[in-house]
């Protein structure tokens, strides 16, 4: 499991260390630097005389990328250290003098200068605009070390750096020989805390992240911003506490996966009641019902359109059309009547359910007008869209596209409104109880973008909630169990696309030693797949969760 942790609850545990004389800037630049190194070894490039570039700003992950380019620099790398903010870590630009790296300024220094002491004749002026030096020393190297704002950067990024950034960005795009892009700590300009983009943000293959992973390094729109995350251990994760956002792997949903055993039968394996599908929409109570029993329950019961349920039955035989006993509730795909209903019957019962489209807009209705809060076993399941009107229900103003610039703010909200669990599905999708647990599960490819796929995710967050239906009743269990849920989806959707599941973290970067366990970025591009439909995403979760629970 990768867990991260609030910016202002790292920047709290690193206080004391720093001001105890803890070494944490060298242990993290040397790990950055080897982190570098694996990769130019996997390009089979050797370190001596490749060019690299550092982008410098004035915070402390400008001097984890002064140290770390010396590192880079004592071992033969031709290391330019470009200058973009009035003031530079002092002892760490000495350090990457003394060890041969070239210093352009791309930006005048400030009243104290941005050096100090130190560099001044090894400096080589360069006039004109900052953005404009920057792009041309870019255009010269094959890696940039991104250490221009780290997670202490409110807001958008301001002059010059915002220029610098598009001016990076640019040349990126333009370069016909794709530079290796590594950022310190976070990518410059992303919101570390919310995973917002206020302004321009750099784009890195790679984020090196030091001590803990901040929860905007997994959450969009800033995910698709860091590239993979490598954590580098300081030794103080330990000592922070509560964690914030959490991303479930393999192993995490094998662990609280409930196996059946020799005994169990139909009804100890979990019971799904599935209210979905209309005349209108026929397929998104199929494809509900798909997602269901493609996870493995014992037993799928489908409540909806009579008609419906007769075809439902001619596919899929082992579905009962019938009242009767259930432990987790699926409402609301595909608008069908009746949603109310059900939705008060699972609450009375303090049964889980997934409320899902057409059914959110009622039950925030509900809310607005009565008071009364959900339970945090009923389970939301929108997408942005879905989410702008359900705030709209509760007396709350977002657009879309404000929803999917900061969705888990959003997801908090309307979790913290309604007192429910909430999923707000997208490329990444969010999970966020009531009480704070909070989930982002991404890596399934952009090929899962298509019409029904969040019906067979409601489905199949609903089969998760009745086969671990007492893990539902703790505190953030519905939470965990949709997440897991999720992460089952997403590998399916990459299953059926025939891509490589795009796990973000590759591994630790080690401060001691280069020969690294984690896979070179190399060894971990995707496949770019093929389309698919979201009945191959309900065919492929058996195959996800064979691989998973293999």
């Amino acid at each position: 499991m990768l867990r991260t942790y609030d910016v202002a609850t790292v920047r709290a545990a690193e206080a004391p260390l720093l001001a105890a004389g803890e070494p944490l800037m060298l242990r993290a630049a040397r790990a950055l630097a080897n982190r570098v190194v694996w990769e130019l070894r996997a390009r089979s490039l050797r370190v001596y005389g490749t060019s690299i570039a550092v982008f410098v700003g004035g915070g402390n992950n400008g001097g984890d990328a002064l140290y770390a380019g010396a590192h880079l620099a004592a071992r033969g790398a031709a290391v330019t250290i470009v200058l973009c903010a009035e003031q530079a870590h002092e002892a760490g630009l000495a350090r990457a003098l003394e060890c041969g790296a070239r210093v352009v300024r791309a930006v005048e220094p400030g009243e104290r200068g941005a050096t100090g002491e130190h560099g001044v004749a090894d400096e080589q002026s360069v006039a004109g605009e900052p953005a404009r030096i920057a792009r041309e020393q870019a255009a010269r190297a094959a890696v940039w070390i991104d250490g221009l704002l780290g997670i202490g950067a409110r807001g958008p990024a301001r002059e010059p750096v915002a220029s610098i950034i598009d001016a990076l960005n640019d040349e990126l795009d333009s370069s016909p020989a794709e530079p290796l892009v590594v950022a310190v700590d976070t990518p410059s300009g992303i919101d570390a805390q919310t995973g917002a983009l206020p302004g321009p943000a750099l784009r890195a293959h790679l984020t090196v992240t030091m001590g803990a992973a901040k929860p905007g390094l997994v959450l969009d729109p800033a995910r698709r911003r860091a590239g993979k995350v490598d954590l580098v251990d300081l030794a103080f994760e330990r000592t922070l506490g509560d964690w914030s956002v959490s991303v479930l792997g393999d192993a995490d949903v094998a662990d609280i996966w409930p196996l059946p055993g020799a005994t169990s039968h139909k009804y100890t394996r979990g019971v799904v009641g599935v209210l979905a599908g209309s005349e209108r929409y026929p397929g998104a109570g199929i494809l509900a019902v798909s997602g269901a029993r493609a996870m493995g329950p014992g037993y799928v019961r489908y409540l909806g359109d009579e008609r419906l349920g007769k075809h439902l039955v001619g596919m899929f035989p082992d579905v009962v059309c019938a009242e009767g006993r259930v432990q987790a509730y699926c409402v609301g795909s595909g608008n069908p009547a009746g949603g109310e209903k059900t939705i008060r019957t699972a609450i009375d019962a303090a049964i889980p359910i997934v409320i899902d489209a057409g059914s959110l807009c009622g039950v925030a209705g509900n809310i607005a007008t009565l008071g009364e809060k959900l339970p945090e076993t009923a389970v939301l399941t929108p997408h942005a869209g879905e989410a702008s009107g359900l705030l709209a229900r509760l007396g709350q103003s977002a657009s879309r596209e404000e929803i999917e610039s900061a969705p888990f703010v959003y997801a908090r909200r309307i979790a913290e409104l309604t007192g429910a669990t909430v999923v707000l599905k997208g490329a990444v999708d969010v999970v966020a109880g009531p009480d704070g647990h909070a989930y982002a599960q991404g890596g399934a490819p952009g090929w899962r973008g298509v019409a029904g796929s969040g019906d067979v995710t409601a489905g199949a967050v609903a089969s998760m909630l009745a086969i671990a239906e007492p893990e539902t009743h703790q505190p953030g269990g519905p939470a965990l169990l949709a997440a897991a849920a999720l992460h089952v989806h997403a590998r399916a959707a990459a299953i059926a696309a025939g891509c490589e599941f795009d796990e973000q973290l590759l591994g630790e970067a080690s401060a001691a030693d280069p020969r690294l366990t984690a896979p070179a970025l190399t060894d971990a591009r995707q496949r770019a797949g093929h389309p698919i439909c979201a009945t191959d995403i309900a065919r492929s979760i058996p195959v996800a969760l064979a691989e998973i629970l293999g």
